[in-house]
């Protein structure tokens, strides 16, 4: 009997470097594919200049004068600079042109120009833009080497390789990371042009290795091998080895001129590994529960309150719900109501909480920090941050002491973690509140001010600074290119402040303390300060997880040196788009490419970490979403914008739809994240509609009689996070492709880990699809969906109109 034995791609890489003999140099037998001069000036936009230098490229932006409406002065701002925090003056010239020169790494930056100080305009000329999810856009600046490239000529066989498009970063987690079993290895060459690509290796035992294609991103093809680590048998050698690229594409045969090194001892770039597992639920605690009525702020209304109605003196002074009295009221959420629906959140299944921001601030939200030193006093004990304070030097950690508020948090800390729960906390350091005792000392005491060097103060007489896009009540931390936060003592200040809530009782056991950060804007903050923050975050917890606000694809974020993972809006982005546009609907295929593009981007370690959500507090809720189709992503979502926007309770055809996304959520890669109160059916419109108290049964009937706990809903989430949880290949397995069926809006792919296979069909089409899947074989056992129908061995299985099925199979 014939049997086809088929080798993973480790076992057989270990195979070829143990059987293949060692030349001297890397496919030194191979001729050297030509690769262009790097130090030519590259044009990637109108107006815009980058020549490569030996760490980066050196770039001039130009905006001319007639399309500066005659403004006096000019700024260039971007993810770069921290947009507003450290813009680049740009200079003047004798023609009247404005230009600014910046040095970058390979990346699409997105930026504007900010002109007498005031006015943001795209770049006039640039023709590549994105939406800034604030109803405009953003231009971008595409540098590296798929600014200019154009793959529609490309012919694989052909024997034309084009050198210029060969691009490995090793220094870069998306390239070259650690990898459970060895080390994975990328390599990008132009889409559509080589045929084969081998890693050659220059080690005791060498040879080359064939590469997979895994994939596109943007105008490249994605090749990659997973290198076996020494491990006894010496699959690889423990030192150092050489290795380079060898591509062929018809008669041609050329290698990489660059020789690349690696150390397979090396620890490597490594996510959490609970993070992988992880599903999360953002809490908003000010809306979550009243656990604690004494602790209530002034201005709480109450829990079952008429949302759009005013309560109390709410509208006497003259004040309208959006302006603003919606914005000052609190909830009375606090730390003992979430301390007693811990239950419910276990028995919800998920295992992760971010919690939004919990130190001391005058706001519901908590956005404008106080005190990043002592957990807010209305979440615990009422009074007793203002005695704290008085005796405490905010630059001297020696002085700090913990409040009865903060004792209550470290205690529900230590309760959450004992019952399985990872807890991670908001991180504010793009900025504060005016309340922070360094602004006030600074205004104060202006230039004599200890704090005259943390805030970006354009005047001290009168007092003036820089806020938050405009909001006077939140004042920027003033940045730098070299270190990100200019101040040193501010820096010092944050890190303080992390050691604090990671290791509360300073003895070097970092259980006691929170498991992460979620980072708020924190592309307005310069790089190099991240660098430096998360090599002490991790020294302090190698298992602390960091996760960033970061709306568009975040490369240079997720490079190793930064964060491991952001909120994966691009994984919310094309996945709108499909379920519940109409009008701007994509095909099944094109939500296959985008994800796969985005995988492709990034290392698997970050992929698997990635926190993929469909909504939060920044966006409408996913029901209105439905509700109102076909809109850019967080884009006219606003009612008091003026927006036409529906924001009545949804019904079952938008129910559906946000079943269909649960679902996706849970078994794609990565991990999936539910805004509080999703899962019970609240919907609302963006901020700060999508903020109401949370339902609870026990409260009884609500005075608006529409708002009221969705138990289908509910029950569905519980199932969709318990077939995760139940399911390792859900978690961390493969992902495979099986089939993008257009015509029924049909999406089919089959995660697979340790001999255990997840088949799951998605079907976000009007009507019920059939789809032949005879190709996967036999053995597949129900898991979701529509238990009892007749699949025919899966030659014809029925996929629900709106809806999912997923199967199981197990090696035997």
């Amino acid at each position: 009997m014939n049997r086809r034995i088929s080798l993973t791609p480790a076992v057989a890489a270990a195979a070829l470097l143990a059987a293949a003999p060692p030349p001297t140099v890397p496919g030194a037998e191979v001729p050297t594919l030509d690769v262009p001069s790097a130090s030519a000036p590259v044009e990637v936009a109108p107006g815009i200049r980058a020549v490569r230098g030996a760490s980066g490229w050196t770039v001039t932006v130009t905006l001319r004068a007639q399309d500066a409406g005659g403004a006096r002065s000019a700024k260039l701002a971007g993810s770069f600079t921290g947009w507003q925090g450290s813009a680049v003056e740009m200079v003047r010239d004798a023609s009247g042109d404005f230009r600014a020169t910046v040095e970058l790494p390979d990346g699409t930056y997105p930026y504007k120009f900010i002109l007498d100080g005031s006015r943001w305009i795209a770049d006039p000329r640039n023709p590549r833009r994105a939406d800034d999810s604030n109803g405009g856009f953003n231009s971008l600046l595409p540098i590296g080497a798929g600014a200019t490239l154009d793959p529609s000529a490309a012919r694989a066989g052909d024997g034309r390789i084009d050198g210029a498009a060969l691009l490995h970063r090793p220094g870069s987690a998306a390239d070259r990371a650690a990898a459970p079993g060895g080390w994975t290895v990328r390599v990008r060459t132009l889409a559509g042009d080589v045929e084969q690509v081998s890693l050659a290796n220059g080690g005791p035992r060498a040879g080359r290795i064939p590469m997979s294609r895994i994939g596109r991103d943007g105008p490249f093809d994605v090749w990659e091998v997973l290198l076996p680590v020494a491990d006894g048998t010496s699959s690889l050698s423990a030192a150092e080895f050489p290795y380079t690229f060898v591509l062929k594409d018809g008669p041609v045969t050329a290698r990489d001129p660059q020789t690349y090194w690696l150390d397979p001892a090396a620890a490597g770039f490594r996510t959490p590994d609970w993070a992988k597992d992880a599903v999360w639920y953002q809490v908003m605690v000010d809306r979550f529960r009243n656990g604690d009525p004494a602790n209530d702020p002034t201005g709480t209304i109450p829990w079952k309150h008429d949302w759009y109605k005013p309560f109390g003196s709410e509208g006497k002074d003259g004040e309208t719900f959006y302006k603003h009295y919606v914005f000052s009221r609190f909830g009375g959420g606090d730390l003992e109501g979430l301390r007693q629906k811990l239950p419910y959140l276990r028995q919800l299944g998920v295992n992760a909480l971010y919690l939004m921001p919990m130190f001391q601030a005058s706001t519901p939200h908590k956005y404008n920090t106080t005190s990043y030193i002592h957990v807010d006093e209305h979440f615990g004990t009422k009074g007793d941050y203002a005695a704290a304070a008085a005796k405490e030097d905010i630059l001297d950690p020696a002085t700090w002491t913990f409040t009865p508020t903060d004792r209550r948090f470290l205690d529900f800390l230590r309760e959450a973690k004992s019952m399985g729960f990872r807890i991670v906390v908001d991180g504010v350091f793009n900025h504060v509140g005016t309340g922070h005792p360094a602004f006030q000392d600074c205004k104060r005491n202006g230039k004599s001010s200890r704090f005259a060097d943390w805030f970006d103060v354009t005047s001290w007489d009168p007092f003036a600074y820089e806020a938050w896009w405009g909001f006077s009540e939140l004042p920027v931390l003033r940045k730098d290119q070299e270190k990100g936060i200019a101040s040193e003592s501010a820096r010092k200040h944050v890190m303080d402040v992390t050691r604090r809530w990671m290791d509360p009782d300073g003895d070097g056991d970092p259980r006691d303390g929170i498991d992460g950060w979620r980072l708020d804007v924190p592309n307005e903050v310069p790089l190099p300060f991240w660098h430096e923050w998360c090599r002490e975050v991790r020294r302090i917890n190698p298992q602390a997880y960091i996760v960033g606000e970061i709306w568009e694809r975040a490369d240079q974020w997720l490079d190793g040196r930064a964060f491991d993972a952001v909120m994966n809006y691009e994984f919310a982005k094309p996945a709108v788009q499909w379920v519940i546009d109409r009008a701007s609907r994509i095909p099944a295929s094109e939500l296959d490419r985008r994800l796969a593009e985005l995988r492709n981007a990034y290392a698997p370690e970050c992929s698997y970490a990635m926190m993929n959500l469909i909504d939060s507090h920044d966006t409408d809720r996913v029901a209105s979403m439905a509700l109102n189709p076909d809109r850019p992503y967080n884009q006219q979502n606003r009612e008091q914008e003026g927006a036409r926007y529906d924001p009545s309770k949804p019904g079952e055809r938008e129910r559906a739809k946000q079943r269909l996304l649960a679902l996706l959520q849970m078994t794609y890669v990565g991990a999936p994240m539910v805004y509080y109160g999703d899962e019970v059916g609240m919907w609302g419109s963006n901020d700060p509609n999508n903020r109401r108290p949370m339902l609870w049964p026990d409260l009884g009937p609500w005075e608006d009689p529409n708002e009221a706990i969705d138990t289908s809903m509910l029950a569905h989430y519980r199932e969709v996070i318990a077939l995760r949880n139940a399911h390792p290949s859900l978690r961390r397995g493969s992902f495979r492709t099986v089939l993008c069926d257009d015509a029924q809006d049909t999406w089919v792919f089959v995660r697979e880990l340790d001999g255990e296979q997840v088949l799951v069909a998605l079907n976000a089409g009007e009507k019920p699809a059939t789809a032949s899947l005879e190709s996967m074989g036999m053995g597949w056992s129900d898991a979701f969906g529509t238990p009892g129908i007749a699949d025919d061995g899966l030659r014809k299985a029925t996929i629900p109109a709106v809806g999912g099925r997923v199967w199981v199979r197990r090696a035997k």
